[in-house]
């Protein structure tokens, strides 16, 4: 525990300074935030050394040693008496094991054996130096979890007790006679939560923590909820120093500053700067790719400036048209240079009153975009660790033509890279507040601590190019309004009353006023929210988990389907390699069977993840229960079956949106990726490989496509569709083949569609009553593929697929396929380290199908031990596991 008083008087004397330094400068010590017409920070280097940071910015009058010593290192933790290295960015879990202290925490069942650290208090501390140059000097900690003492001497500098802010010590509080020893003591986030949660007045609701009511502290401390387990997370409550420590010069930073998009034509942008606290005498430089680009900058008095660009160079998310970021640098006098990178764009959302309810539709540019994309946790449970993969997670999101991702709410902020990333790429971001499936404390001290998190993310965020929304969190509007916590927590009258208010306060009045204050963009109070809570799928966003929870079958996404589809998905297994890395040998392998989190005891008792993965997978292709193919074991028919069941769901619920006419105006699935080895929702697993949903996202978010619109299900219509900035045309050919390969009709037609949100109806025929596919394939005038595709017209596990075997000739750099017969389902695998092209598809007889091998080395090469496995091989395998 704090000593007493300590936390309320050090808050209370030491506010932590506003002006946010990381995000935008390249001159300064790291970047002052802007707003929201979109900036990306050219560097994104929070994590970089300030002797490497000098290299770029070339400061003069500071002392070279001051530099070498700025980002503070050399950290010392405290293990059973014992000071040992630590490192910095991390956390115990990271450094216990580093030091061989625990085992890896994501071997086996090992997560178990290590529960007791959260129990415990941990000590770090290093030897600071004091900056002697000129200037005002703070010592700035980006980031501690969670509950932190920092101590110098004896004496307690700061008190903190939210993961998600930093903070900052001023160097006149740093008494020049105190020992050099700095000192951060972390409290067990357990005990100082179980201590907060026994004072509070009432029950706090929260989901997900699987502990007894009375010890679920995940609701009372700022700090990454997924820290306390989830259906897709292990439980391993962190402690530790997890973003780097280090001295600022404040007397250079820029002040806040904010541009708004005021005029946005073809011909000319025009923003309104300005410089909080005053900003005279600010000059301004704009850049293109290198080239100097003419400006209109003008002085309005007061630190405001208006700032014109002629003929500008628009941004569009990705598959609508290019990213160019323009180069802006501010100076002013003594000041150190300050560099942004600006998008230049307009976004809206457009909520208005139509004939099907209300609209929950982005607009960038003035143009309807057709949202495309999924949700993101950090892809490792250490984020020290996801620091190094969001580059690998943005990729993802784009090779599958992604255009917004939703940073979900249970997690934590993202780093600069990734927002530079998605500025890059052109990858929007919803952006959830760290909140998720809960409710909050009443007290005043807590909202003041969310709050003053909620203003340092917006001002440092409210910039971005891609940020295109705030959202207060994740599922709990819905929770308390359907998921019985009233009686599940005995809250009635009075109290149930304060938890309801103590939510509005904080999610439906202070949030949006501080996004307003602050500029920082469109606010969302919940995820999901509707206008009409009778009526939610007519507006607002939706959850659509009538598929996996309630057992619906894929046809809910068309008719359940709401204005936007937020969350929606399907688990499946990972990769072999994946399992096999952390000790998962075959199915009944207890490690395997530990990693599967969700359960549906509503729906029976006892039924979990693999009670419903078997359910859709003999609903769609097959019971993995049931079947098994020449040359696999169980777990490799669970791998097979339960992959290519999700990427059906998932392919489905796209298309099935995209054909809804404006209806629905958008697509984020659940999840992109996993914060450990394990059986979940993700398309690409822990390891970074694609799963077979992964390549059906991919395809099924093309911008160019050809559809079959399902929403006319005694027939076949299909549909020729452009989401593009440009006009396409060709020749389209298509045809329904029996299982055979012999032609049930057939058809060609020359197709021009314009740009986005063009679409044209290729054709209409009846559903043919014997089991048949659809190909087809969209050819350019000029020679270009612009879509090729096979669907099966029924559920495959209703289909009788004739028996063949599929010829596969490795080649340099991919491999040849071939088959008599129709091969539904195809899974390509190989001992080699890279991935498919494609992977998951259908292969026509008489088609010789290239498929491209993309090594992880780069290089082109033949791919090894090539295996290939189809849903046909199982049903002739169906009487071997019964």
């Amino acid at each position: 525990m704090y000593p007493d008083g300590v936390r309320k008087n050090l808050l209370n004397q030491h506010p932590v300074n506003e002006h946010i330094p990381f995000g935008v400068s390249l001159e300064l010590m790291l970047e002052t935030p802007g707003v929201q017409v979109g900036f990306s920070g050219v560097l994104g280097g929070v994590f970089l050394t300030f002797l490497t940071f000098l290299g770029f910015m070339g400061c003069e009058g500071l002392d070279q040693q001051l530099a070498q010593d700025a980002v503070l290192d050399h950290w010392e933790v405290k293990v059973s008496g014992e000071w040992l290295p630590a490192e910095v960015p991390g956390c115990i879990h990271t450094d216990l094991m580093r030091l061989g202290r625990i085992e890896d925490v994501f071997q086996g069942v090992n997560e178990g054996a290590v529960q007791w650290i959260e129990d415990e208090d941990w000590h770090y501390r290093t030897t600071i130096i004091r900056p002697e140059g000129p200037g005002e000097w703070a010592l700035e900690f980006q980031g501690l979890d969670t509950y932190a003492l920092v101590m110098l001497g004896g004496d307690t500098l700061l008190v903190a007790d939210n993961m998600h802010r930093f903070w900052r010590i001023p160097l006149e509080r740093i008494n020049r006679q105190m020992s050099d020893t700095l000192e951060v003591r972390f409290m067990s986030p357990i005990i100082e939560g179980q201590r907060i949660l026994d004072d509070a007045p009432w029950p706090i609701p929260v989901s997900n923590e699987a502990r007894p009511m009375g010890q679920q502290t995940s609701a009372v401390t700022r700090k990454a909820m997924y820290h306390y387990g989830w259906d897709w997370a292990p439980r391993l409550a962190t402690s530790g120093i997890w973003k780097p420590v280090q001295w600022v010069r404040t007397d250079v930073e820029w002040p806040n500053h904010q541009l708004s998009l005021t005029m946005l034509t073809q011909d000319l942008a025009i923003y309104e700067v300005q410089f909080e606290g005053g900003g005279d005498g600010v000059n301004v430089r704009l850049e293109l790719d290198g080239d100097p680009v003419p400006v209109d900058w003008q002085s309005m008095g007061d630190g405001r400036y208006q700032l014109g660009i002629q003929q500008p160079e628009l941004w569009w998310p990705n598959g609508m048209g290019a990213q160019p970021l323009y180069s802006l640098t501010f100076d002013q006098g003594a000041r150190k240079k300050l560099s942004l990178n600006l998008g230049v764009r307009s976004l809206q959302w457009n909520m208005d009153a139509d004939q099907q309810g209300q609209a929950m539709q982005c607009r960038v540019n003035g143009v309807p975009v057709q949202v495309r994309g999924a949700n993101v946790i950090p892809p490792d449970f250490f984020p020290v660790r996801a620091k190094r993969e969001w580059g690998r997670v943005v990729a993802d999101a784009k090779d599958a033509h992604m255009n917004m991702l939703r940073v979900w709410g249970g997690a934590h902020y993202g780093d600069e890279a990734f927002y530079d990333l998605c500025d890059e790429h052109g990858i929007l971001v919803w952006q959830d507040f760290m909140s998720a499936c809960a409710m909050v404390p009443g007290d005043a001290d807590w909202r003041e601590n969310f709050l003053a998190e909620a203003k340092q993310q917006v001002l440092r965020l409210r910039n971005r190019t891609s940020l295109a929304l705030w959202c207060g969190n994740n599922e709990s509007e819905k929770a308390w309004r359907d998921w019985g916590w009233q009686d599940l927590y005995g809250l009635h009258g009075v109290d149930s009353a304060q938890v309801d208010q103590a939510y509005r306060q904080l999610f439906e009045s202070d949030l949006p006023s501080l996004v307003d204050e602050w500029k920082g963009g469109q606010y969302w109070p919940s995820s999901p929210h509707s206008f009409d809570p009778s009526s939610p799928r007519k507006s607002g966003d939706q959850h659509d988990w009538g598929v996996w929870f309630e057992k619906a079958g894929f046809e809910y996404f068309t008719d359940e389907a709401g204005r936007f589809a937020s969350e929606f998905g399907l688990q499946s297994v990972p990769d072999r390699r994946t399992l096999s890395e952390v000790g998962a040998a075959d199915f009944q392998d207890t490690v395997l069977q530990f990693r599967q989190r969700c359960t549906m005891d509503w729906l029976e008792p006892g039924f979990d993840g693999w009670d419903m993965m078997q359910y859709y997978a003999g609903e769609y292709f097959a019971d993995p229960t049931e079947v098994t193919a020449e040359g696999q074991d169980e777990l490799d028919d669970w791998i097979h079956l339960t992959q290519l069941t999700q990427a059906e769901g998932l392919r489905q619920a796209i298309e099935r949106h995209r054909c809804s006419k404006g209806r629905t105006s958008g697509s984020l699935y659940w999840q992109l990726d996993d914060v450990w080895p394990t059986v979940s929702w993700s398309t690409v697993d822990h390891a970074g490989r694609w799963k077979l949903a992964h390549h059906a996202v991919r395809h099924a978010n093309q911008p160019v496509r050809i559809l079959w619109d399902r929403s006319q299900e005694d027939r076949v219509r299909m549909v020729a569709q452009n989401l593009s900035g440009k006009s396409v045309a060709g020749e389209a050919s298509w045809a329904m083949l029996d299982l055979s390969g012999d032609t049930l009709s057939s058809g060609k037609v020359d197709l021009k569609v314009g740009p986005l949100l063009g679409e044209l109806e290729v054709s209409v025929e009846p559903l043919p009553k014997q089991p048949a596919v659809l190909a087809w394939s969209w050819t350019s005038y000029e020679g270009a593929s612009l879509d090729t595709g096979v669907v099966a017209l029924s559920r495959p596990a209703s289909m009788s697929w004739i028996p063949t075997k599929v010829q596969s000739s490795p080649d340099s750099g991919g491999v040849w396929l071939t088959a008599d017969a129709v091969a539904c389902g195809i899974r390509l695998t190989t001992a080699a380290k890279g991935r498919f092209e494609d992977n998951g598809f259908t292969l026509l007889p008489g088609e010789r199908k290239w498929v491209e091998w993309l090594p992880s080395s780069g290089d082109r090469t033949v791919p090894s031990d090539v295996e290939v496995k189809h849903l046909g091989m199982y049903q002739n395998g169906r009487e071997m596991r019964r």
